[in-house]
């Protein structure tokens, strides 16, 4: 990425092997790479990894474009989303194969021709505020949960740190008829009776008193279920379906305006896939039998060589 000379202010598009945008007033150029798409297992092993961030980016959107802290410009989010994930995987991936176990069992993924999504253990936010850890029932009802420290609001403000005003984000990923989307739920720890401490975490989406506030994208009721479950406080959100993978992102605003995020990597229920994603290895294998595949743009997002 560089930045371009005075005869080339405000030049927007493509030209060449070089695309031109505007940033911060000034105008940016990047090269575009053209691979020469070699068959190989290394290239499919990447372009794979590289399709399942990019498309979960794209499902995980309306949260993830704000969720890392100290990056406030939504492109700047897209871009250290794509990052961190993409050497996630990358990591892991190359941990697998130097240790000799092989891919075989490595999440579940989809070959590049496939315009399935592929859900993984994503990280969606990044910050300092304390880690809120989720898990997930495997068994039938595919449920996610917390532990309850309590019942009342007060008990879990102790528990997770949390402050008057603070927003408390459910995600889940549900699998409905071999279809894949994004719920998302919110709690604002700012409940309408005195001081907050004995107001219920209720089972019930809005009570009359209006104690548990929890709107959907639109500001209306989304029909999530919150209820608790001997030591547990499970949620089920938009219309149900068997929960893949979930998460919470705790947020706060600080006294200059600016966002504080909690750490929240996606916890993943492998059994809630089914048959209609493969193993890495195998979507590995069907992208390499692939005779052509336009990979410019998904390459192109990964050629930058700076941080934003």
């Amino acid at each position: 990425m560089a930045e371009m000379t005075k005869d080339m202010y405000g030049a927007v598009g493509k030209f060449g092997n070089k695309t031109f945008y505007q940033r911060g007033g000034k105008t940016i150029a990047r090269t575009i790479t053209k691979p020469k798409n070699p068959k190989t297992e290394s290239q499919s092993l990447g372009r794979v990894l590289l399709k399942a961030v990019n498309k979960t980016y794209s499902m995980m959107k309306e949260i993830c474009n704000h969720s890392f802290e100290d990056y406030d410009n939504s492109f700047d989010c897209m871009n250290k989303f794509k990052r961190v994930n993409l050497k996630y995987l990358r990591e892991h991936t190359t941990a697998l194969l130097e240790s000799g176990q092989g891919l075989d069992h490595f999440y579940q993924f989809a070959p590049l021709q496939s315009m399935k999504w592929t859900p993984f253990a994503a990280i969606i936010s990044e910050g300092h505020l304390p880690v809120v850890s989720v898990g997930i029932d495997a068994s039938a009802s595919h449920k996610a949960y917390v532990g309850s420290p309590g019942r009342t609001y007060a008990d879990f403000v102790t528990a997770w740190g949390l402050q008057r005003g603070d927003l408390v984000t459910f995600i889940t990923v549900q699998k409905r008829e071999s279809k894949y989307a994004t719920e998302i739920a919110r709690i604002v720890l700012n409940p309408s009776n005195a001081d907050g401490s004995d107001a219920p975490m209720s089972t019930e989406i809005v009570n009359s008193e209006g104690e548990f506030p929890c709107p959907d994208r639109m500001d209306q009721l989304n029909f999530s279920t919150f209820a608790f479950d001997t030591d547990r406080f499970n949620f089920v959100l938009g219309r149900g379906g068997d929960v893949v993978a979930a998460g919470i992102i705790i947020s706060r605003e600080d006294m200059s305006g600016n966002w504080l995020r909690s750490n929240c990597q996606l916890m993943l229920n492998e059994a809630g896939f089914g048959s209609d994603l493969c193993s890495l290895a195998k979507a590995v294998e069907y992208s390499y039998k692939t005779p052509e595949i336009n990979v410019e743009s998904e390459y192109y997002l990964n050629n930058a060589d700076s941080e934003p």
